[in-house]
């Protein structure tokens, strides 16, 4: 068996609210995963978990094979990088990355040695003198990161560790552990509740939605055919836009404009709601007239906020000659996903 990591069926409850349904995944030796989902949906659970400061109402967590479930924390060979860092403020830098070594009674040589080489490796062996008070943050998620990798771990898990630094620095942190994952080759599980990083930084991603799981795959998979509603809406900024139609013998229509002609593709026999990301969407002369909200400049492009009756219509153009009250809008058919009214999931 390759997998380095078998998490089964694992199922938590904190008193009558269900964090994790039966939760199941799999890592290959070396594998990034990233899991994802909004705030209060089971991320930070399954992380502590995973190794050990949460204890499963049901399930079984294998590491390498062996069932790791009942054992503590220290026995797991498992490091975790949190949010807040949780470094030690009285202590140096180097103290903070020596502690593991020096409580499992390393030679106070190797012990030099282990924090000098990882300390480079992360460009923050200039700081060993320093304490925590007197680094910025990008530097004590550095050292938080120094301190779990000095360890060897067999798995390393990240929780939402750069949600508290600004946009570009996240960028640059982020850069910094997808090439330090390809030079460790380490199985690395990573929450998080961007979808940029996740889409950036894992081989696989994991979405879930109140504990439970909602799509595997790789980011460019989950993006081009997600599995349901929640996914195709989670994914992507701006998000896809999700409208309900009204459909008969002669083609698909919104608000009574005619969108799909009967024959043009495969039409769902059962009831559904179309999908159509805004990117995907053309501006012309002619077709459907929708009113517009607002314009909202990205930078890179533009978001035009548009309303076709009581629905909203998002629309992403590259670029904008001018702003007008109200526009005629395309949905190429062949960009169009259904979604089952009922269950939400993709119509294949």
């Amino acid at each position: 068996m390759n997998n380095q990591v078998e998490i089964s069926s694992v199922t938590k409850y904190f008193g009558d609210k269900c964090v994790l349904n039966e939760f199941s995944l799999s890592a290959k030796k070396g594998e990034f995963i990233v899991i994802l989902g909004p705030s209060g949906c089971g991320k930070s659970t399954l992380l502590r978990i995973i190794c050990g400061l949460e204890k499963p109402g049901s399930g079984q967590i294998k590491i390498k094979g062996k069932d790791i479930s009942l054992l503590d924390p220290k026995d797991r060979n498992i490091a975790m990088v949190f949010q807040n860092y949780a470094l030690y403020p009285h202590k140096t830098v180097y103290q903070n990355l020596s502690l593991g070594l020096k409580l499992q009674k390393v030679d106070k040589f190797e012990i030099e040695k282990k924090v000098l080489n990882v300390s480079r490796k992360l460009k923050i062996d200039s700081l060993l003198s320093r304490k925590p008070g007197s680094l910025s943050g990008g530097e004590m998620q550095r050292v938080a990161v120094g301190r779990a990798l000095i360890k060897n771990p067999v798995l390393f898990l990240f929780d939402e560790p750069f949600s508290n630094l600004d946009a570009n620095l996240r960028i640059s942190l982020r850069d910094e552990l997808r090439a330090l994952h390809n030079e460790l080759k380490t199985t690395m599980i990573y929450v998080t509740h961007d979808q940029t990083e996740a889409m950036s930084l894992g081989d696989k991603v994991v979405i879930i939605k109140d504990g439970v799981i909602q799509q595997i795959g790789k980011p460019e998979q989950i993006f081009h055919e997600p599995e349901n509603v929640f996914v195709a809406q989670f994914i992507g900024h701006p998000k896809m836009n999700i409208l309900d139609t009204e459909n008969s013998d002669s083609g698909v229509y919104i608000e009574q404009n005619k969108i799909i002609e009967k024959d043009e593709i495969n039409i769902p026999k059962s009831d559904f709601r179309i999908g159509i990301r805004p990117a995907d969407i053309i501006i012309s002369d002619t077709g459907i007239p929708v009113k517009v909200e607002s314009y909202d400049y990205q930078g890179s492009s533009w978001l035009i906020n548009t309303y076709l009756g009581e629905q909203k219509i998002c629309v992403e153009l590259k670029n904008l000659s001018k702003k007008e009250e109200s526009l005629f809008i395309n949905i190429p058919p062949e960009k169009i996903m259904f979604f089952d009214c009922d269950s939400g999931n993709l119509i294949k």
